[in-house]
């Protein structure tokens, strides 16, 4: 029995051996004749960044091309396979000539003579983007709006002067959109030194744009003024409503026919952040025809800023009935009603005041698989812009186009769990 153990022992021995061997990283050839160089290098430059064409050497112990230059005092290297005849330096952060040694490197990890070129890259895409910032002010903060023409991945960097002089750090704006526009919100209506400035994934900085502005003033709206205004079956009040005739039904909705057990009323008790629980949020009825439109009294008028919703957490985070696809619209009219039998009018007077569609940060398309920070984010609460120029409005309508566990169907629900407004009365 010992020696059967010890026959063991020493299997297990040479198979780690065995394996510890074959792990250990080195040159793919013990060949150690350098490749000739590459000829006929051809440069364009590019913004930001250099393209340099060449022809490969006829080696035929060539693994690939390396190229290395300086970028701020910094060493920088690129590398390109054997089958390709360029190679892309990019993370330059201005347009000086720079020299660059090319090398033809073995699979022996042998390199051959450098071959020297010189850059000459075009202004990076930053400095664009820095030139086209126009900076205003907007519901308690600023507005930036900007171009980026390349559609480049950059990062906008906004600073604020506190009250002893020093620049503090306020908000990262992540993009490669082409051309958008953001807002800092949660500043008091006082002038402050405002400075935003363009950064890009190689840590290139343009210089700072800044600008004196006085955030507009806004507040957060009396969610204890909040009414549901849905019009319930025989209603003769007058409130408003946005219930297009339903296809299958052919009649108003009613109040009736989307309540469930979970009322309206529980959208703004604040008691819905960052929960499940069935007593902390809104949920209509199932089944029914897409959109569903949820009209409710504001209890003032107001030019709405921005708003931020909760989502139902748990195993619903962009899942289930969490809204996907919606509109908000708003009206002043409480004499509205639908008495159009032919449906030919339906927004009675109503006014869209924005349109979203809620986006994963974490991109992965499937619906309840979810990133720790998707995870987060929901948690957190999600807030969107209203667009500047709306008009005060006292009802709003969510109007729900299509929910996360039924992404462009027919019929479904929604469920929400908290909603919170900004704006400033009138």
């Amino acid at each position: 029995m010992r020696n059967l153990k010890f026959i063991s022992f020493i299997g297990i021995s040479l198979m780690i051996t065995m394996s510890c061997k074959r792990d250990v990283s080195g040159p793919l050839s013990d060949d150690k004749t350098a490749p000739d160089p590459i000829t006929n290098a051809q440069v364009t430059n590019l913004h930001g960044a250099a393209l340099i064409t060449y022809t490969l050497p006829a080696s035929p112990n060539l693994l690939y091309v390396k190229a290395e230059y300086w970028v701020n005092d910094v060493k920088k290297e690129a590398k390109s396979s054997m089958y390709k005849n360029s190679i892309l330096l990019e993370g330059f952060g201005d347009t000086r000539e720079t020299e660059v040694s090319l090398y033809a490197v073995s699979r022996s990890e042998v390199a051959s003579e450098p071959v020297n070129v010189t850059v000459k890259p075009l202004p990076p895409s930053i400095i664009g983007v820095r030139a086209s910032l126009v900076l205003d002010s907007a519901f308690g903060g600023i507005n930036v709006k900007f171009i980026n023409v390349d559609s480049a991945n950059i990062v906008f960097e906004t600073l604020v002067k506190d009250s002893k002089g020093d620049w503090q750090h306020v908000d990262f704006y992540y993009t490669s959109m082409p051309k958008g526009e953001y807002n800092i919100r949660g500043f008091p209506p006082e002038e402050r030194e405002w400075g935003v400035y363009v950064r890009d994934r190689w840590d290139n900085h343009t210089d700072t744009i800044t600008a004196k502005i006085k955030p507009i003033y806004e507040e957060q709206l009396d969610k204890s003024k909040f009414k549901d205004v849905r019009v319930k079956q025989n209603d003769t009040t007058d409130v408003p409503q946005f219930t297009p005739l339903s296809v299958l039904e052919g009649r108003v909705r009613t109040a009736e026919d989307y309540s469930s057990s979970w009322v309206l009323s529980k959208l703004w008790d604040n008691s819905g952040m960052g929960t499940t629980g069935s007593s902390n949020g809104f949920h209509t009825k199932e089944k029914y025809n897409l959109p569903i439109w949820i009209p409710f009294d504001l209890g003032f008028k107001y030019v709405l800023s921005r708003y931020k919703i909760w989502q139902r957490t748990g195993t619903y985070i962009f899942n289930h009935g969490n809204p996907h696809h919606w509109e908000i619209w708003g009206t002043n009219n409480t004499k509205i009603k639908n008495s159009d039998p032919n449906n030919k009018n339906p927004d009675n007077g109503w006014v869209k005041l924005g349109e979203w569609v809620m986006v994963k940060p974490s991109g992965i398309p499937e619906v309840g698989v979810n990133s720790a920070e998707d995870i987060e984010v929901a948690t957190n609460g999600q807030e969107y812009e209203f667009g500047n120029g709306l008009p005060a409005v006292r009802y709003i309508a969510w109007k729900n186009i299509d929910s996360w566990g039924s992404i462009d169907n027919y019929t479904g629900f929604m469920h929400l769990m908290e909603i919170t407004l900004w704006g400033q009365k009138k």
